[in-house]
C-alpha cells in the first residue's frame, strides 16, 4: 500500500523541504477481524498527532511515515489494536527521529495489552524478525476426521479427575507447568489452562466456564437465536450431554516431546442415564501441538437410548465466541457466515440431531487469515 504520512510535533506541515522521517511498517499476528480490527498510531511531542488505519480497507503489514516537526527530534509513540470501541493491545514508548531517513519493523505482540503494554523498543526488536507462523486462526474448517479413536485411560502415566462426579468442571492444575512453555493454541491464543466437564466438554478459558454446575447442553448459537445461555467459551464438545461417568472419571495424558506433543482428554464407558447401567458411551479429544488440529474420535457408543448415543441430545462441535451468526448461516468447512467475511465463532457439526450410522469422527484445522 502507500504509506500515509503523519507530521509529528505541533499538528502542521514540516516547515522545512525535506523533512526527517521515520517510515514504520507495523505487523501483528492478532486476527482480523475477529481480534482486531483496527490500528491506531499516536505520536505526541510538543502536539498529538493520530491516524488510524482500519483493517477492512488495508492488509498488514500496514505502513505508516512519521514526518519531523519537532523542536528536539524526540517523541512519545503509543501503538494500539483495536476490536470495535475496545483497545486490546498496546506498544509503547519514545522514538527520535535520526537525520535520514529510516524504516523500522513494529510488531504488535498480543500479550502486548493496554494493562500491561509492551515497550516500544522490545516490539521493534521483535519486529525485526516476525514469527513466520500463520496469523491467529479465527476459525476452523470442519473434517471427517480419519483417526481412529484412542483411549487415554490406557496411555502410560494417563491421570484421571472428576472421580467423584462433580458437575463443576475441573482445572487440570498439574497440567499447567507444561502448557506454560507449550505451543498449544486454541482460535490463536496459547492453552495455558484447562478446565474438563463431566459433561463431555473442555474449555481453555481462564475462568471456570460453569462455576455452578448448572449449565444446561444445548446448540452453540442459542445465544444468538436469543434461545438459551451462550455456550461455554473457548470449548470443544465432543459429546455435550448430561452425561453420568464412572468411578475411574476422565482420563487424560499428555504424550510425544514438544513442538509435536498430543494432549489426549478421554471419557471413557460413560452413561446417559443418572445411575450408570449398560451404557458404554466413549469419546476423546485430541489437541495436536505440531499441526493444532483438535480431532474428537468416539469409540464404542451404545446406550439403552438408540438415539441418545447417536447424538439425539447432544452437541458437537468448537466455540471460541458465538457471536457471528446462526448456525444455519454458517459454513462448516470455513467457519463463515453467509457474507464469507465475518468469522462464524464457533463450529457445530450437529445439536441435538440423531446421526446415522453413528456420530461422525471430525477434525477441526485451523485456517489462518489472510490478512
Amino acid at each position: 500500500m502507500i504509506p500515509k504520512s503523519l507530521v509529528v510535533g505541533a499538528l502542521a506541515l514540516a516547515a522545512c523541504s525535506a523533512p526527517r522521517q521515520i517510515t514504520l511498517s507495523i505487523d501483528t499476528a492478532a486476527g482480523v477481524p475477529c481480534d482486531i480490527d483496527r490500528i491506531r498510531v499516536v505520536a505526541m511531542a510538543t502536539g498529538t498527532a493520530t491516524e488510524d488505519h482500519r483493517l477492512s480497507e488495508v492488509q498488514l503489514p500496514i505502513s505508516v511515515t512519521l514526518l519531523d516537526d519537532t523542536p528536539s527530534g524526540n517523541f512519545q509513540l503509543t501503538i494500539s489494536a483495536f476490536k470495535g470501541d475496545v483497545e486490546v493491545m498496546r506498544t509503547t514508548g519514545p522514538l527520535r527521529f535520526s537525520d535520514r531517513g529510516a524504516t523500522e519493523r513494529v510488531w504488535l505482540d498480543t500479550r502486548c495489552t493496554p494493562d500491561t503494554p509492551c515497550m516500544l523498543e522490545d516490539s521493534m526488536a521483535a519486529g525485526a524478525d516476525p514469527p513466520v507462523d500463520a496469523r491467529f486462526a479465527c476459525r476452523y474448517g470442519a473434517t471427517p476426521g480419519l483417526e481412529t479413536f484412542v483411549d487415554a485411560c490406557n496411555a502410560p502415566g494417563f491421570t484421571s479427575v472428576l472421580t467423584n462426579g462433580s458437575p463443576v468442571p475441573v482445572r487440570l492444575t498439574e497440567l499447567e507447568p507444561e502448557l506454560l512453555t507449550s505451543q498449544f493454541q486454541f482460535y490463536g491464543r496459547p492453552v495455558r489452562q484447562i478446565w474438563i466437564a463431566k459433561d463431555g466438554y473442555l474449555s481453555f478459558a481462564p475462568d471456570n466456564p460453569d462455576p455452578g454446575g448448572v449449565l444446561t447442553p444445548g446448540p452453540l448459537d442459542r445465544d444468538i437465536t436469543r434461545t438459551g445461555q451462550p455456550p461455554p467459551p473457548q470449548s470443544v464438545m465432543a459429546f455435550w450431554d448430561t452425561l453420568t461417568l464412572r468411578a475411574n472419571g476422565v482420563c487424560y495424558s499428555l504424550q510425544g516431546a514438544p513442538p509435536n506433543q498430543q494432549l489426549r482428554v478421554t471419557w471413557e464407558h460413560v452413561c446417559l442415564t443418572s445411575v450408570c447401567g449398560a451404557d458404554d458411551l466413549n469419546v476423546t479429544i485430541t489437541l495436536d501441538e505440531g499441526s493444532q488440529r483438535v480431532v474428537i474420535a468416539y469409540g464404542t457408543m451404545s446406550a439403552a437410548s438408540s438415539d441418545g448415543a447417536h447424538g439425539g441430545n447432544a452437541t458437537v462441535g468448537l466455540v471460541n465466541d458465538a457471536t457471528g451468526c446462526p448456525a444455519d448461516e454458517c459454513a462448516l468447512e470455513t467457519g463463515l457466515c453467509k457474507d464469507k467475511v465475518t468469522p462464524c465463532g464457533y463450529s457445530q457439526v450437529f445439536s441435538k440431531a440423531v446421526q446415522s450410522p453413528r456420530v461422525p469422527n471430525t477434525q477441526f484445522v485451523p485456517i489462518g487469515t489472510s490478512r
